[in-house]
């Protein structure tokens, strides 16, 4: 965990601080070495409430959002307690994932978050991103899209039964990416609802994405014909 009540706050782990579980209240002990990254960790003998051990990846990606967004609790409807690595004022609630994750694991979290993305650590293992490349090749281009054979990748088939969108992360990539080029680095963000045996994989800029998901929706209050209230002031509606 990054943060835990410390005195009445929240409060990412240092040395010589005391906090305490806001899920549990159970006390945390800070644990602040030269390899893993700083976080609080539970007694021995309990477990982290579905945690995976936290990554520089995860880190990485949490501090890409307001401190107010990381690992918010939710409250489930049968009253359960759990935590979203970052839930956006927009309402998006985003899980990093670096390690394995069961299907009912998996199917139990979209089930409680409602809307969210999956970012996935595409570069975890070794061959992982190779593999990618290869089905990127198998597959044909459509619009601004690649649809792949599912079967062709090991990620892809892992993911396939996701009700919600997926995004792979394999991190500073090249200028090219399979059949593709780009200015800038991508992600490869796949769709809930293909069809059976296919994957439909869209390239997404990363930082497009994190800007599409932290932007609060646009209300619009109609307050005179062919007039709305928008961000301050009135426009005129064509």
């Amino acid at each position: 965990m990054k943060y835990a009540m410390s005195n009445g706050e929240r409060r990412e782990a240092e040395r010589g601080l005391s906090g305490v579980c806001p899920i549990c209240d159970l006390p945390l002990t800070p644990k602040c070495g030269r390899i893993k990254v700083a976080h609080w960790c539970h007694p021995r003998g309990h477990f982290d409430h579905r945690w995976e051990p936290e990554t520089p990846w995860h880190r990485a990606w949490k501090n890409q959002f307001p401190k107010e967004w990381q690992e918010v609790l939710h409250l489930a409807e049968d009253g359960e307690r759990h935590f979203a690595d970052v839930k956006t004022v927009s309402g998006h609630v985003l899980e990093f994932q670096h390690s394995e994750i069961s299907e009912e694991e998996r199917a139990s979290r979209e089930a409680i978050y409602g809307e969210m993305y999956w970012v996935v650590d595409g570069a975890r293992a070794k061959h992982d991103k190779r593999r990618f490349v290869k089905s990127l090749f198998l597959g044909r281009v459509w619009q601004n899209a690649c649809i792949v054979p599912t079967a062709s990748n090991v990620l892809l088939r892992k993911w396939e039964s996701s009700t919600k969108p997926v995004v792979f992360d394999f991190g500073e990539l090249e200028t090219a990416f399979g059949p593709f080029t780009f200015s800038a680095p991508v992600m490869w963000m796949s769709a809930p609802g293909r069809e059976s045996g296919e994957t439909v994989l869209r390239p997404i800029f990363r930082s497009g994405f994190i800007e599409s998901v932290s932007t609060p929706p646009v209300v619009e209050r109609v307050r005179a014909p062919g007039r709305v209230w928008r961000a301050g002031r009135y426009h005129r509606k064509f």
